[in-house]
C-alpha cells in the first residue's frame, strides 16, 4: 500500500482532499442574503454582528411566543432560531422515556434547563422549541439537531441508561432517544 494521498484524476499532481461530517445541506432558515450589520430579531432581540447572531447582554426569554421587544433598530428581521420555533419546524427531537424521568423529574429538567443555556450563550440558535410530557415520557424538540445531541449526552453522563441517536438522510433532523429505569 502506498502511503501517498490520493491524486485528482483531472491534475494528477495535486491530492484530493477529502472531508468528513461536513454538512451538505443549505438550512433554508438561514438567509442567503447578507443581512445589514447591527440588524436585530424583532422577537428574541439577538443582534446579527459579523455574519454571526448574538444574543443581547440582558437577554431574557419572551414570556410569550410572539412577544416583540420595543427597541428601534435600523433594520428588523425575524432570527432562523425565532423563525423556526414560530413554524415549529424542529431540528431535533429528544425522546426521555422511563420510571426515572418522572421520579427525578426535576433534576432532569434543571440539566436541559442549563445545558441549553450554556448552548445558547455558545451559539443563540440554539434553542429549544417545546418540551411535551406525556404517559411514557418527554420530548424535547430544538432547534437544531446539535442541542437535542448535546442534552442526550449530558443526561447519558450525569445519569447513565441507554441513548440512541439516529439521523435523516438528509441531516436535517436527528432523533434521540435516552431511556432509564430507577
Amino acid at each position: 500500500m502506498s502511503s501517498q494521498q490520493p491524486v485528482n484524476p483531472s491534475s494528477p499532481k495535486e491530492p484530493v482532499h477529502i472531508r468528513r461530517n461536513v454538512q451538505d445541506f443549505d438550512d433554508p432558515y438561514i438567509p442567503d442574503e447578507h443581512l445589514p450589520e447591527g440588524t436585530k430579531c424583532s422577537i428574541c432581540g439577538s443582534v446579527r454582528h459579523e455574519n454571526h447572531w448574538h444574543l443581547p447582554s440582558d437577554y431574557q426569554l419572551p414570556v410569550r411566543r410572539g412577544q416583540h421587544k420595543n427597541e428601534t433598530s435600523a433594520h428588523k428581521y425575524l432570527c432562523p432560531a425565532c423563525r423556526k420555533i414560530q413554524d415549529h419546524v424542529p431540528g431535533g427531537v429528544l425522546r426521555l422515556t422511563g420510571s426515572f424521568v418522572f421520579d427525578h423529574e426535576e433534576e432532569v429538567l434543571n440539566l436541559i434547563r442549563n445545558e441549553a443555556i450554556k448552548a445558547m450563550g455558545l451559539n443563540p440558535l440554539e434553542r429549544i422549541i417545546s418540551l411535551d410530557f406525556d404517559d411514557g415520557g418527554i420530548e424535547i424538540t430544538t432547534t437544531n439537531e446539535k442541542l437535542a445531541q448535546r442534552i442526550g449526552k449530558a443526561l447519558h453522563k450525569a445519569y447513565s441508561g441507554s441513548i440512541e441517536y439516529k439521523w435523516s438522510e438528509d441531516t436535517k433532523l436527528a432523533r434521540v432517544n435516552w431511556h432509564r429505569e430507577t
